[in-house]
């Protein structure tokens, strides 16, 4: 027995002098980019609307009472269609005085003339005098000037009864209705707002620090939420050089390459412009993904080969400056070239072993 339990002790200090071997650890695949060099301009996105090309707040020209209105929200109307009528009580009356005060003054220009005839043909033949003459000449001359003003007053007057009838200056759509018969409206009130013209236009507010790196004709890609499977081309047609006293922005009109009949004014939009650098040298960029934060700043884990397939995960600090459609760009501690990981940040480690795919 004793021999036995010397046996079973030999082979069990014999299996424990053999060592047992280790499990190899395999490089942890990551995904990558190159830090690479992009041209000077940077891509941002701002919110707009879009408008007709011609958007006209229609009015009348004179106050009066709303006596009908013939249009509706959303109605299209052309050139020449009557939209509303005041009330032309007052203004026909006023008409009517005018064109009595013409006709009396045209008849006593008449009754002047003739009497101004008359009396130059006494005075050539010198059976009147001089005074006579010219008190019969002022005479014409003063029915002449009366008669001119009371035609002026007619005119004025034809004018303002006219009026009382509101034309569409152009073919459209009526986006706004702002009033209701019997309504009693002021000159120059808004009455409706007719949209014309096919071009659709988008308007954009840009805030202060961008304002500078837009153009007119520069380019433009709009797009809207409502329309997601189109992107629009546009090119900038008006650049405002004063604050919007509402927003605090400045509005930047897009005029659309190809504007689609889907798009109604008032529709949202997002306008994507390039924004020239106050430089022209291009910038080093990596994605957005590839940068973290940690209590000493951003970081990227810069990728360094090691044996074979495998690379060396280094967490390195950069400084990082604008964030563009592109990424963002690096104003130090990254070189061109430099492969750096782009996903799952979180789990690398200073040092640790990785690979590529």
């Amino acid at each position: 027995m004793k021999k036995a339990g010397f046996v079973i002790v030999s082979l069990l200090l014999v299996a424990c002098s053999k060592e047992v071997p280790q499990k190899q650890e395999l490089p942890r695949p990551v995904k990558y980019q190159e830090a690479s060099l992009m041209g000077g301009e940077l891509g941002r996105t701002f919110s707009g609307s879009a408008k007709a090309g011609v958007q006209t707040e229609m009015s009348f020209k004179v106050a009066g009472t709303i006596e009908k209105v013939n249009v509706k929200i959303g109605q299209r109307i052309k050139r020449g269609y009557l939209i509303a009528v005041l009330d032309p009580s007052d203004y026909l009356i006023d008409y009517e005085e005018a064109d009595a005060s013409v006709k009396n003054a045209d008849a006593q220009e008449k009754k002047a003339k003739s009497n101004y005839q008359r009396v130059s043909i006494l005075y050539e033949n010198q059976n009147a005098s001089l005074a006579e003459y010219e008190a019969a000449k002022a005479e014409f001359e003063s029915a002449k000037a009366n008669e001119k003003a009371a035609k002026q007053k007619r005119k004025l007057a034809q004018s303002q009864l006219d009026y009382t009838k509101l034309y569409a200056p152009v073919s459209g759509i009526v986006n706004n209705v702002y009033v209701e018969e019997n309504e009693n409206v002021i000159r120059g009130g808004s009455i409706i707002t007719l949209a014309s013209g096919d071009n659709i236009e988008v308007s954009a507010g840009i805030p202060e620090q961008y304002i500078a790196g837009i153009d007119i004709n520069q380019t433009a890609t709009v797009k809207f939420p409502s329309l997601p499977a189109q992107d629009f081309e546009g090119v900038i047609s008006e650049v405002s050089y004063a604050l919007s006293d509402e927003t605090a922005v400045y509005p930047v009109t897009v005029k659309l390459i190809n504007p689609s009949a889907a798009i109604r004014p008032g529709m949202a939009a997002n306008v994507s412009i390039g924004l020239a650098k106050g430089s022209n040298e291009p910038s080093l960029m990596v994605s957005a993904s590839a940068v973290g934060e940690d209590q000493n700043g951003n970081f990227v884990f810069v990728l360094e080969p090691d044996q074979g397939e495998t690379y060396i995960a280094r967490k390195r600090t950069v400084k990082i400056g604008q964030l563009t459609s592109e990424g963002f760009e690096v104003d130090s501690g990254l070189e061109e070239k430099e492969l750096v990981a782009v996903a799952g940040l979180q789990t690398l480690l200073d040092g640790m072993k990785v690979s590529l795919f």
